[in-house]
This record gives structure tokens, sequence and C-alpha cells, in this order.
């Protein structure tokens, strides 16, 4: 595996889709980003060379040498394996279907609601309306000359629900 790092990230598009509220923790995250960034591109993305035949020369005892030449040789350190990348994709995945799913929901509602703006804008105007039309578009609004209500018309200030409270009143006071 290699050294691998994203070499650049437009953050101009990104700062642009963060909300007012989390500008800080975003500025946070870039500032912390680059010092990552500046550090890692600070090292070489191998060990140095050694020039053996230098120390060999210059140190008295050059099986010491040969032996650090060895290990310094045979030394690896491996680079972190990328355990992360596969899950991201799968949650980007998944957030792309439920986005999807969210966008038929919302076209669907879009709809419903476009429908019943053409509806109301269809409406005879309540200024030239008479009872009788209002009645007939709205009969679960309406006054019913039949069982007439008193205002406020809700239904515990009408007669019969003022007389089911007195019975149920008097019952419990027994």
């Amino acid at each position: 595996m290699s050294r691998r790092a994203i070499k650049s990230i437009n953050w101009a598009t990104l700062a642009e889709r963060i909300p007012e509220s989390e500008k800080n923790a975003f500025s946070a995250f870039k500032s912390k980003s680059d010092q990552y960034l500046r550090r890692m591109t600070a090292n070489p993305e191998s060990a140095p060379k050694i020039d053996w035949g230098y120390y060999k020369k210059t140190v008295a005892t050059p099986s010491l040498i040969d032996k650090f030449q060895k290990e310094y040789e045979a030394l690896s350190i491996p680079y972190p394996a990328d355990k992360y990348t596969a899950q991201i994709d799968s949650q980007e995945k998944e957030a792309l279907v439920k986005m999807e799913q969210f966008m038929k929901e919302a076209d669907k509602k879009i709809a419903e609601s476009q429908s019943e703006i053409e509806r109301v804008k269809n409406l005879l105007p309540f200024s030239e309306m008479t009872m009788e039309d209002f009645k007939d578009m709205y009969p679960e609004h309406a006054i019913d000359r039949e069982n007439p209500t008193f205002w406020p018309h809700t239904e515990e200030t009408q007669p019969a629900a003022i007389e089911k409270m007195a019975a149920a009143e008097s019952k419990s006071s027994h």
C-alpha cells in the first residue's frame, strides 16, 4: 500500500454548503486538515538513502555497519490499511438512496400542494359567495338549519353538551 492523500479539496464549494451556524466548526476543521496535510507532505515518502560506504571507511568496526545496513534495509513500516473508504462508500450509497426517496416524496407533496393551490384559486371568492354556496362547498363548517348551534359554535358550548356535563356532575355529587 502506498501513501495517498487527496491533493486538492474544493474548500470554497464546501463553504457554500455550510450553514452559518456551523462556519466556526468548518473553519476549525479546515485548519486542522491543512495542518495534517502540511505535516504529512513535510516528510519524504520513503526513508532517506544512507551512504554506507562512507561509514564503512570511517568507522573502526565495519561489521557493525554491515549489521546496521542489513537491519535498516529490512526495516519496513507499513502504511496504515484503508479500512474506512469502503464503509464511507456504502454510507454514501445509502444516503443517495434515501435522498432519492426523499426527493420523490417531496415531489409528490409539491404536486399535491400545487393541485390544492389550483383548487383554491378556482374557488368562488368569499365576497361573492352566498350562504348556500358556502354550505355546498364546506358542509362540515356551514350552519345547519335543521340543527342550529350557539356562538361560539364549539361542541362544549352547545345545550346538549352542557346538559351532559350537568348530569355527570349531579351523578358524581350523589
